[in-house]
């Protein structure tokens, strides 16, 4: 009798395991995922970006970075941003030119990420690096 119990009941507790873990995983779906775009150009005054993100959490902070840049020495830092109350948000940054080689601007990328600081949620964007061309 127990082993006739047992094999009544295994594929039971089998199946409500795995509509648990369904519908769990439905939950997220639906939600689109989080993004960044990168706008470049150059300029007198150094590289002129726009930095833009949309489906982020709702008035989340996320730190953005970027890879180094054509002719520079190091990675860049953009700081940290404020999401507003639809996900979206849009940085403005000029930084300075750091190449003379258009061969470098053209052959060499930058990769931007933006990390949203408490969930870990990160999108990564890349761009030419002919906006670090100076002019």
């Amino acid at each position: 009798m127990q082993h006739l119990v047992r094999r009544l009941l295994v594929p039971v507790l089998a199946t409500a395991a795995l509509t648990l873990g369904t519908s769990q995983a439905s939950a997220f779906v639906g939600q689109p995922k989080a993004e960044l775009k990168i706008e470049g150009e150059r300029a007198q005054d150094g590289a002129r970006l726009v930095i833009k993100g949309k489906n982020w959490p709702a008035k989340s902070k996320l730190k953005i970075t970027a890879t180094r840049a054509p002719g520079a020495r190091s990675p860049q830092d953009f700081g940290v941003v404020d999401v507003d109350d639809k996900g979206e948000f849009v940085l403005r940054k000029t930084v300075q030119c750091t190449t003379q080689s258009m061969d470098e601007g053209t052959t060499e990328s930058v990769t931007f990420t933006a990390a949203e600081e408490t969930s870990g949620t990160k999108a990564t964007a890349k761009s030419t690096g002919a906006p670090w061309v100076c002019m």
